[in-house]
């Protein structure tokens, strides 16, 4: 996953390729579409290209690291002098494959992923210190909605939640332990929380079905 320090970088690059100060150089560059398709004053310095809007702020940077005329990363910035959003073309075919979105001081928040083409399907979300993920997130049904998320504890799943009934809201949590299922809660009543605990052996099998106290009080 990429660091705070390879953003630092990158932003760097093109500052010094375009003169080494923020906003617009003394003269007015050409305007050009950008990556959205709108136009903005770009300014071309090797590999780098840098759009800009009319008062001068830093709205992409575009990458072409092959040399083959297609961008293979665009960093989003909307003003700001760090981006919040990383587009990815990791095996150059022109299309995206890796998001990476930043918060404002360029740490890396999460990393969406795609398995199937297209959007991203799965989200990793890095740990603070470490950088080892410590939950992921699946659409399964590429509706663009989580269905499935999964909390792990030094790279052991430790719960999974589920969307089951593909409403946009997880109705079913999990606890794993030592690679197995031993609880598990359920929402019967499709209220958004738990009404229903499952309980599981070191086998599988089914120990008990208990009724919450939240919904016992119902």
């Amino acid at each position: 996953m990429r660091s705070a320090g390879a953003v630092a970088a990158l932003v760097l690059a093109i500052a010094v390729a375009c003169g080494g100060r923020g906003g617009l150089p003394p003269e007015v560059p050409p305007l050009a579409k950008g990556p959205d398709g709108k136009e903005y004053h770009m300014v071309a310095r090797g590999p780098y290209k840098a759009y800009y809007d009319r008062w001068g702020r830093l709205q992409f940077i575009e990458q072409d690291s092959n040399g083959d005329r297609r961008p293979d990363r665009i960093a989003h910035h909307a003003g700001a002098k760090t981006p919040h959003l990383i587009e990815v073309d990791e095996d150059f075919d022109g299309r995206v494959d890796r998001w990476e979105e930043y918060d404002a001081t360029g740490k890396l928040v999460k990393v969406g992923l795609t398995r199937r083409g297209g959007g991203p399907d799965l989200w990793v979300f890095p740990g603070a210190e470490s950088g080892v993920p410590i939950r992921k997130e699946y659409d399964e049904d590429g509706d663009g909605r989580v269905d499935r998320a999964e909390v792990l504890q030094a790279g052991r799943v430790v719960r999974v939640e589920l969307d089951t009934d593909r409403d946009g809201r997880m109705d079913r949590w999990q606890e794993w332990r030592g690679g197995r299922l031993v609880a598990e809660d359920l929402d019967t009543d499709r209220d958004g929380r738990p009404d229903r605990r499952l309980r599981y052996g070191a086998k599988g099998q089914l120990l008990g079905l208990e009724k919450l106290a939240a919904a016992a009080g119902r």
